[in-house]
């Protein structure tokens, strides 16, 4: 039973944030800058409960991001991937921030919409690497890591994490005053297929210095989090489980939230610091009694923008971000 539980909170990847929302009144307005590139830093660190057993892990990455403009679209590229170092989770633990950054290239029109990735079978040999360093999966594992990898379930990645970059805040009105209340339908082929209600809240928190040498550059620090339906989750979890092992115990309880956090230029959108954390909770029914396990992890990026063609050179401002 220990095992379905691993492989329930290796399967919950990048379900709940929209995928297009529409703003109300004035906010920001994604202009990311042609030619402009940035080293990112990425930290992510977590905590695993299960019936017998307690697990961490803390492991960091580097790579570097390029941003270049093809007519009406943005490619996003990603280089010099590090790989994961440090402490690794379990298996395929560590949620979607563990695999995303594997995908090579994303694509968005110059309006901030997400339109596509490239390089899904590059990223499929990222994620197998990866997972080998956490150990040898079993069969069941492996099919499960089959799903979350395939390329419905890497544009379904993308697509969420592309959101907590932009498409999320091009709602928020710059007021503390006022938060917006938002509420989605996302695809979950990681899921084995299907649907699921996403319900959550995003605001503006404050303005702050970016940590440029720039006296006229200012950042806003933006905030929301969001759920996905139990129930709706519970039974695609269940109908994924049975279709995989006739014998697989019944899921009486089933609950995540998502937290982020980010620091964006407000000029551009250009992100300098990024947090998302992941909590999420699970009680397997037994034949003698119900076990409960939970997870919860934190990922932290730290953005260095290079001085480009149409893009301002800044550094990281590490006491902000030790305050996200």
């Amino acid at each position: 039973m220990l095992n379905h539980y691993r492989l329930v909170v290796s399967i919950i990847l990048a379900m709940v944030l929209p995928s297009s929302l529409y703003a109300q009144a004035e906010t920001l307005k994604f202009a990311w800058p042609d030619g402009a590139s940035a080293k990112v830093q990425v930290r992510s660190e977590g905590k695993r409960v299960s019936p017998s057993k307690i697990t961490t892990w803390d492991m960091s990455l580097n790579f570097a991001m390029h941003l270049k403009r093809i007519n009406d679209r943005i490619v996003v590229s990603r280089k010099d991937y590090s790989g994961w170092k440090g402490k690794l989770p379990p298996g395929s633990g560590g949620g979607a921030e563990r695999f995303v950054d594997m995908i090579p290239t994303f694509i968005v029109t110059d309006g901030g919409e997400f339109v596509g990735i490239e390089g899904h079978d590059t990223a499929r040999k990222l994620m197998s690497d990866s997972v080998a360093q956490s150990g040898v999966l079993d069969p069941l594992q492996r099919k499960v890591f089959e799903t979350i990898s395939s390329n419905a379930s890497l544009e379904a990645m993308a697509q969420s994490h592309w959101a907590f970059f932009v498409v999320l805040w091009q709602i928020v009105e710059l007021d503390p005053e006022f938060s917006f209340e938002f509420s989605s339908v996302a695809e979950v082929p990681q899921l084995g297929g299907g649907q699921l209600d996403i319900k959550g809240t995003a605001e503006f928190v404050k303005e702050t210095p970016c940590g440029s040498t720039r006296n006229d550059q200012r950042c806003v620090h933006l905030h929301a989090q969001s759920a996905a339906d139990k129930t709706q989750v519970r039974k695609l979890i269940q109908s994924l489980f049975n279709r995989m092992d006739a014998n697989s115990p019944s899921i009486a309880d089933w609950d995540q939230q998502i937290k982020v956090d980010i620091v964006v230029e407000k000029k551009t959108m250009l992100p300098q610091h990024l947090k998302i954390t992941r909590i999420q909770n699970m009680t397997i029914k037994g034949k003698a009694r119900d076990e409960t396990g939970s997870e919860e992890y934190s990922t932290t990026y730290t953005f260095n923008w290079l001085s480009a063609a149409g893009a301002v050179g800044q550094r990281p401002n590490q006491g902000l971000a030790q305050n996200l």
